[in-house]
């Protein structure tokens, strides 16, 4: 990729507007989480990953999660965020 002159970023997640990246063991839940925060909001985001995180480790996978998408949750508005633009 970086031959190519794409810059390759060092970090799990990365999403601007409605397209999100994500690489590692872990790129799946992150997506995933991040479509279902926008969608849903974070609490349906945070049951979703309680529910596939290891056992002993759920507390974690959930913060660390929360710590990759969160800033990029910032700029959703709108019905690609589960809000329709009419409400306040």
């Amino acid at each position: 990729m970086e031959e190519a002159g794409v810059a390759v970023l060092n970090q799990p997640f990365f999403a601007r507007g409605n397209v999100a990246t994500a690489g590692g063991c872990l790129a799946s839940q992150y997506l995933a989480s991040w479509v279902i925060a926008r969608l849903e909001g974070i609490e349906a985001a945070r049951s979703a990953m309680h529910y596939v995180a290891p056992v002993g480790e759920k507390e974690i996978y959930i913060e660390r999660m929360l710590q990759n998408i969160t800033p990029y949750l910032a700029e959703c508005s709108g019905i690609a965020c589960g809000r329709h633009p009419s409400v306040a």
